[in-house]
């Protein structure tokens, strides 16, 4: 019996260090998580539980490549990116979402069987960039944080691109974290002026496409015909002022009638070489300068001057109105370019339909990705 004494204190003891240590074990996490950051907390439980898609950047140059680019990498690392490569203007087209539809973008999240979703745009802004980025909840289909940041260009460039990358899923996933010390320090400027926006549609491009506005075709249309009419005007009144033309031979029978009527002084040889006209409009007697030698003949001349007016006026507004009719033609084949429209044709979108036996009607598509 001494035996038996002596051994069970030591099984007690062993017993309750035994249960002190798995009681400790599972209370130490949860002190441990209770004292934990809010944000670190939230950006735990993503990294746990959620399938996150980055949609990538809206924009343009090598420089939101890069920071698109560096900005998965750093959710890959967290377990945050679930490897997709679907961009937001495809999800848009895909579901026909508006700019800046975020219900939309939540029903094409759910379609993904995705739980969260990262989106944003970097533009130019001065000497540097302006990012802008949103957490989607595609559960509840509202934003859980956004975030707009200016960045100078070192800080999206070389070995800062990584540190800049950090930062921002830091803070968008902790939207209290202060800003990072790692950050390299950007030279200030005396003053920085903001560049516009760019716009929702691209720069104007050559080529045919449909629908062309009705008032291109108009503005083709009219100039076409103030051209064809102004052109036939120009042509008609220089043939009718030219040698052979009809006021010239009004202008020949004029000057022989005056050598057939009962005045010698009115009379003005045809065959004569010299301007016809200056002779018939002199005046006779220098105290009459109100009297011409040949009235007849000089009205000729008058209404031949009237008709080359014409000419010279029907000629210049022939060039007018066909730069105009080249310019609307070439407003025909020029438009600006819809980056949905171009997407659409990218990845060949296909819709078709047909009526059910039973009534109704049904939709099918297509979308190559």
């Amino acid at each position: 019996m001494p035996r038996v004494r002596s051994i069970l204190p030591r099984l007690t003891a062993s017993a309750v260090a035994v249960s002190l240590s798995a009681t400790a074990f599972v209370v130490t996490p949860q002190v441990a998580q209770a004292n934990q950051h809010p944000g670190a907390r939230l950006l735990a439980q993503a990294q746990v539980e959620e399938v996150t898609t980055f949609l990538g950047l809206e924009g343009e140059g090598d420089e939101v490549t890069a920071l698109s680019d560096a900005l998965r990498w750093e959710l890959a690392q967290r377990g945050l990116d679930d490897g997709r490569t679907m961009t937001l203007a495809e999800l848009k087209l895909t579901m026909g979402c508006g700019e800046e539809d975020v219900p939309c973008f939540a029903e094409g999240g759910k379609a993904l069987e995705t739980q969260a979703m990262i989106y944003g745009s970097m533009t130019k802004y001065g000497d540097g960039f302006k990012v802008e980025l949103a957490l989607l909840d595609v559960n509840t289909g509202e934003l859980r944080n956004e975030l707009s940041r200016q960045l100078g260009a070192a800080e999206v460039g070389g070995d800062a691109l990584a540190t800049t990358a950090k930062g921002l899923v830091e803070e968008l996933y902790n939207p209290t974290a202060e800003e990072t010390p790692e950050e390299v320090p950007v030279e200030e400027t005396p003053e920085e002026v903001p560049v516009e926006e760019p716009a929702q549609e691209g720069d104007l491009v050559w080529g045919p496409y449909s629908p062309r506005p009705t008032w291109k075709y108009v503005g083709v249309g009219a100039m076409g015909a103030l051209t064809l009419a102004s052109l036939g005007t120009a042509i008609g009144a220089t043939v009718a002022i030219g040698p052979n033309g009809p006021v010239r031979r009004d202008l020949l029978a004029a000057a022989e009638a005056s050598l057939q009527d009962n005045s010698d002084s009115n009379d003005i040889d045809p065959n004569t070489q010299g301007d016809l006209c200056a002779i018939a409009l002199q005046a006779p007697d220098p105290n009459e300068p109100n009297r011409v030698i040949n009235k007849s003949v000089g009205d000729v001349c008058k209404r031949a001057d009237t008709i080359a007016g014409v000419a010279t006026a029907g000629w210049i507004a022939t060039g007018l109105f066909a730069i105009g009719t080249a310019a609307f033609t070439t407003l025909l084949f020029v438009h600006k370019e819809k980056p949905a429209a171009a997407k659409l044709l990218e990845h060949d979108l296909q819709l078709g339909g047909a009526p059910l036996l039973e009534g109704g009607f049904v939709l099918g598509g297509s979308l190559r990705f």
